[in-house]
């Protein structure tokens, strides 16, 4: 947007500190703003000092791994600015750049920050008006954009992007204009005119530059004795200010988001779009249309090589041409620059080697007091604006890999902390240590001082003080020095005998060299030996000599050798073990399996039991009361049973290799029942046989299943099961629940090809996964024309099932054709294709996948996928509820008839995509009870649920807790009812809906709280 002012009279190389009012002195606009900007910048100027460019340590913008924004603040020449919000939001949903796209996928490319400042008048913002005023119209307001971009990744941001362009402009007053009159300050005050000096500021600005900045093909310009300020809402010419709509103007229709879509873009797939610019009033059919400023002329040029050309343009009504007198109004000479006749002055601007940015202006105030006909009002002057601020921010590589970093410097820059809280690793380090203990790699302090854990003899300088010897003038270091001592020799060492016995009975002996020459012929007949025990192999023996004793070693046994276990062998420090043998022997019976460590394993290959049904059996039977099992790679089978110990306090924790293990349950599901602890990890839990579930944990301590997937055809009943549990744990886990409906579609959809209709007809996913990629290998092998006939097949059924498929159903269809229509497929790419419209059918067609039956353990979910519906306070979902007993519930809740009540447990819930969580139809009907009676309490629920970061795919989502704490959440429905919340309070920060996306709160009066949710209403 553009200000009325009278001049910009701001110039940072005369160092103004300060403005000073004078008593009867008038103040000016330029005053006030200049004031402001000299205050401005000093700030930024000390922020620069300071601070420099980064992001700080905490609340900064940057980039996650998933290509989403993160907002905070940063600083770019001292310049603080700030994204706002809290969760991570898409390049496309940025405030400060409408209509951006999204980051994509993969790369390379670089992404940065674009800051830079805009001006905001009463048009884009009401509030600037003041409403005891009778509306009028004060001061405007700058405001600085955050702009998040891409460039190639040859691009560094923040050298080779130009952050305003460098065309330089001159304008001159016509020599044949009539000067003021000085005895009438007032006459100067009219705007320029045929024939006036006039006093205005007059106003060049680019409105758009095609081709990169350095070398433009197409120009537009446009330019203004009134700033380009004269701007209101659009309305029909007669509702028009008197005056505002002339002949002799041109005018500009734009809208807030083309207001901030000025600047560089380097990356693919966006263009950016600048207001209209229409010869005549005459509003747009289409967008931007929303505001309207008027121009005094444009005009727009293009070039060929180096050659430029004017397309069209006009000057307060005239036409510009490159014929004509070079002196009429309007004429236009091209060459290395532009020269323009305007009414009242001759524009020049140059053209050769410029860099331009759509943004770029100039201003030039025009004064009648001291400008006269011919004067040069400007003189090979650069734009005063706009300036981009430029800082990168990650580094996206081919796979779409976020690499926030180029180094260790880069990243202090990133994450620079408050003075405060300053750490050694916050400070560069550049070595100019020639001994090698540092290098180019220790590039902060931390770095240095760990390094200097390492210090070694070669580090360390060392000059000799000896005259003589082995180290006589010897400079060098410890280890040179050290490594001499190899050089000495025993005839350097004297030797006097400390007795004249033994070896060295009558011999004469000088030197350590001699002594040792004795020793060549030293026999362990010769070296005496007193025996330090008269135990084991030296009992009854006669030792006299070194000799002796080592005859009795050529037949000592483990037996005769004593053992004493260490402080951490506790399973050999026991009575009776006492030698090496007897150690062996307890170890040869200890009942650990193949591959040894603390676990005891199972697998018909290796495993110490065959099964695990014969493990639990033998273990528990034997009251053994830590049970520690390791299912080892392949597939294991165990029937449906009861598993419970004999005694209270027993654990049991199983673990498989991930995928590796496969558990196949037949005939029901395994029931944990009594343990004071279990523990399932790394493994994948498979049904069969049309179970009643998988998974059930009965009357048990703590519970925790980590890295487990569990999936199956459930018939009559779910995959897990919790019930009378003092505390759950579930991280990464999997659950899977299908009927034997779920896959109805498509197969029906597909019975035109044998091939796919075959892999939909049961739903397991052990049996799709078996045969998918043999599928799409046959499918992908078809001639191109019967894959063609089968897509055009295929979208027919797809148009025919119409409504009866959800959005992401017929989306899932929509993948498959146009991929079958393809000359040659990728057969990985089609199986990916074919199992996610299996996920979609089971989606929509669920079967119950977990169970909580009550609220008695305090239960915690981490990133877990579950396809299926989960359960809260019993075994049956009630389904969505009727309307009107939501809102009879709502009113009883609102007049206090109708409470919860808690049982002082926690339900956690973080980083999970769920299909969807229902309450029992226990507590549906103690709902329909309520309602019935006109009051009542909804008992045993959680206290408090701290739901974040879910992802929750179908609507009618149930949650009944005490206090609910909803966050940074997503429900993928396409409008109504997303969720249904019920308790004493609520919160909700900074979730998301699609379309018409509704969350009904049913909370007392005044207990609900809610912030930054998009598209998403919170109603009740």
């Amino acid at each position: 947007m553009k200000t009325q002012i009278s001049r910009d009279s701001f110039q940072p190389g005369k160092r103004y500190t300060g403005i000073h009012q004078q008593q009867g002195r008038v103040i000016t606009d330029a005053d006030w703003n200049e004031l402001v900007a000299i205050c401005r910048e000093q700030l930024l100027q000390a922020l620069a000092d300071v601070v420099g460019n980064g992001t700080p340590r905490t609340g900064a913008v940057s980039i996650t791994a998933d290509r989403k924004i993160q907002p905070g603040d940063l600083y770019v020449d001292g310049i603080r600015a700030e994204l706002p919000g809290i969760a991570p939001f898409l390049a496309s949903a940025q405030p400060d750049l409408p209509g951006y796209p999204a980051l994509p996928a993969t790369g390379p490319y670089i992404v940065y920050a674009d800051v830079w400042e805009r001006a905001v008048t009463s048009l884009e913002d009401g509030n600037l008006r003041d409403s005891a005023l009778h509306g009028a119209d004060t001061c405007t307001r700058t405001q600085t954009l955050l702009q998040v971009k891409t460039c190639p990744e040859a691009v560094n941001p923040e050298t080779g992007i130009p952050r305003r362009g460098n065309g330089t402009l001159s304008l001159a007053l016509h020599t044949n204009l009539e000067a003021g009159d000085p005895c009438d300050p007032c006459a100067g005050l009219i705007a320029a005119g045929k024939g006036r000096v006039g006093s205005y500021l007059f106003r060049l600005e680019v409105h758009a530059v095609e081709g990169t900045a350095a070398n433009p093909t197409r120009l537009i310009l446009k330019w203004s004795s009134e700033n380009g300020a004269e701007q209101y809402e659009v309305l029909s010419v007669e509702k028009m200010p008197p005056g505002f709509v002339a002949t002799n103007y041109v005018y500009e229709f734009h809208n807030p988001a083309t207001e901030k879509q000025l600047g560089i873009f380097l990356g693919a797939g966006f263009t950016p779009n600048h207001g209209a610019i229409k010869t005549t009033y005459e509003i747009p059919v289409a967008p931007p249309k929303e505001l309207v400023r008027r121009w005094d002329g444009f005009c727009e040029l293009t070039r060929a090589g180096s050659v430029w050309s004017l397309v069209t343009g006009v000057d307060k009504g005239v036409a510009l041409t490159t014929g004509g007198s070079p002196t009429a109004p309007g004429h236009v000479t091209l060459g290395s620059s532009i020269q323009i006749n305007l009414e009242a002055l001759q524009l020049t601007l140059d053209l050769a080697g410029k860099t331009f940015v759509a943004g770029d202006f100039w201003l030039a105030p025009v004064r009648e007091a001291v400008d006269g006909p011919g004067s040069t009002v400007l003189t090979g002057a650069e734009p005063r604006g706009i300036v981009h601020h430029y800082l990168r921010l990650a580094r996206i590589l081919a796979d779409g890999t976020v690499v926030p970093f180029e180094n260790d410097a880069d990243k202090r820059r990133h994450s620079f902390p408050p003075l405060t809280d300053l750490h050694a690793h916050d400070v560069g380090y550049t070595t100019t240590c020639s001994s090698g203990l540092f290098d180019a790699t220790h590039d902060n302090v931390e770095k240095a001082l760990n390094r200097l854990c390492q210090l070694a003899a070669e580090h360390i300088a060392y000059t000799a003080d000896c005259t003589k010897g082995l180290y006589a003038g010897f400079v060098g270091t410890v280890k040179q020095a050290l490594d001499k001592i190899c050089e000495i020799q025993a005839n350097h060492i004297g030797f006097s005998k400390p007795c004249d016995t033994s070896i060295y009975k009558g011999s004469t002996i000088a030197t350590v060299e001699d002594a040792l020459k004795l020793l060549c012929n030293v026999t362990a007949g010769q070296i005496g030996f007193a025996k330090p025990c008269d135990t084991s192999i030296y009992q009854g023996q006669a030792v006299a000599t070194v000799e002796d004793a080592l005859k009795l070693l050529c037949n000592v046994t483990a037996a005769q050798i004593a053992y004493t276990p260490g402080g951490d062998c506790t399973f050999l420090n026991q009575p009776g073990i006492d030698t090496v043998q007897e150690a062996l022997d307890v170890l040869c019976a200890r009942p650990a399996g193949g591959g040894g460590g603390c676990r005891i394993t199972v697998g018909k290959e290796g495993g110490l039991f065959a099964t695990l049904e014969e493990a639990l059996k033998t273990l528990l039977d034997k009251g053994t009361r830590d049970i520690c099992l390791c299912l080892l790679p392949g597939d294991h089978e165990f029937p449906g049973q009861l598993v419970a110990p004999k005694d209270d306090g027993v654990t049991i924790c199983l673990s498989g290799c991930g995928h590796g293990t496969r558990l196949h349950l037949l005939n029901g599901p395994i029931r944990f029942r009594g343990f004071a602890a279990v523990c399932l990890t790394d493994m994948v839990v498979i049904t069969r046989d049309a179970p009643t579930g998988a998974l059930i944990f009965d009357r048990c301590g703590d519970v925790s299943l980590k890295g487990v997937e569990v999936h199956g055809v459930v018939t009559d009943g779910f995959l897990a099961g919790f019930n009378n549990i003092r505390a759950i744990t579930m991280h990464g886990l999997m659950l899977e629940a299908s009927t034997p409906a779920s896959l109805a579609v498509p197969s029906k959809l597909f019975d035109l090809n044998p091939t796919l209709f075959d892999l939909y007809q049961v739903p397991d996913l052990t049996f799709f996964n078996s045969k998918v990629f043999l599928v799409a290998q046959a499918v992908a092998a078809l001639p191109v024309a019967e894959r063609r006939t089968l897509s055009a097949a295929i979208g027919d059924r797809v148009r025919d099932l119409g409504s009866a498929l959800s959005a992401r159903e017929r989306q899932s269809y929509l993948e498959l054709m146009p991929l079958l229509l393809q000359s040659s497929i990728s057969s990985v790419q089609l199986a990916g294709v074919l199992g996610n419209i299996r996920v979609e059918a089971i989606r929509e067609h669920p079967a119950v996948a977990l169970v909580v039956d009550d609220a008695a353990a305090d239960m915690t979910l981490g990133e877990c996928d579950i396809l299926g519906i989960v359960t809260l306070y019993g075994t049956h979902p009630a389904g969505p509820f009727p309307g009107d007993m939501l809102k009879n519930l709502d009113a009883l809740v609102k007049q206090g008839k109708a409470t919860f009540g808690g049982v002082g447990t926690t339900f956690r819930a973080s980083g999970c995509r769920m299909t969807r969580i229902d309450v029992s139809t226990a507590v549906r009907k103690r709902i329909q009870d309520i309602v019935a009676s006109g009051g009542g309490t909804i008992p045993s629920l959680f206290s408090s649920a701290l739901v974040s970061d879910l992802t929750l795919l179908r609507e009618d989502n149930q949650l009944a807790f005490l206090n609910t704490n909803l966050s940074s959440s997503v429900f993928e429905v396409e409008g109504g009812r997303a969720a249904v919340v019920m308790g004493s309070s609520s919160i909700y920060v900074g979730n998301r809906g699609e379309g018409e996306a509704v969350i009904m709160n049913i909370t007392p009066q005044g207990r609900s709280q809610q912030a930054a949710n998009l598209g998403i209403t919170i109603s009740g």
